[in-house]
């Protein structure tokens, strides 16, 4: 009976462990596609991959490991970027909440999405996602003093279709990635 409980216990130690460990690839992961795979227009229009990670983490993960891998991935890259300022928690709040949005979708349907759903689900987070990115930038301007408000309200159209158009990319690579990813022993045991 305590050699069951203690392997039992070794067990779940050791599917912790391979948790942390893949969600610290994916926030590492996160911040050097922030830094070699992101194309800035402007002031207020990125275009990037590395919502992938956080997406990743929260389907296949759910929204605890997604959430976290979009909030410290996006503050990693906020620090490295432009240091720590009263506004940083604003910058990574959009990250934060794709993952977690995403992992609670995939928990509420028993991570067992077909492509339809990973699109439908990436595409309503991009439009949350650009909405708070946007409300960011507007809280940042009135902070900083800048003048911004009519530039990115102009833009608005633009952000949501890069958003919807990102997230097409996104379902290209995504979706065959979980299907593979799922087949990995111990996967199942991962999910929240």
């Amino acid at each position: 009976m305590a050699f069951r409980d203690s392997a039992k216990r070794f067990s779940q130690q050791s599917i912790r462990t391979r948790k942390l460990v893949t969600n610290a690839a994916l926030i590492a992961l996160h911040v050097v596609l922030c830094q070699i795979a992101t194309i800035h227009i402007g002031n207020s229009l990125r275009i990037t991959i590395s919502g992938i990670t956080e997406s990743v983490a929260g389907l296949l993960f759910g929204p605890l490991s997604g959430g976290l891998v979009g909030l410290l991935g996006s503050l990693l890259d906020q620090v490295i970027r432009y240091g720590l300022t009263v506004t940083t928690v604003l910058w990574i709040i959009p990250a934060g909440l794709k993952g977690l949005l995403c992992g609670w979708y995939a928990k509420a349907h028993a991570y067992d999405l077909n492509p339809l759903q990973i699109y439908w689900v990436l595409v309503v987070t991009a439009v949350i996602v650009t909405s708070v990115n946007t409300c960011s930038m507007i809280v940042d301007a009135t902070i900083f003093g800048y003048k911004t408000d009519a530039t990115v309200l102009a833009q608005m159209g633009i952000r949501y279709v890069n958003g919807a158009l990102t997230s097409l990319a996104y379902m290209a690579v995504i979706a065959p990635l979980l299907r593979n990813l799922r087949r990995f022993p111990g996967i199942r045991e991962m999910q929240e």
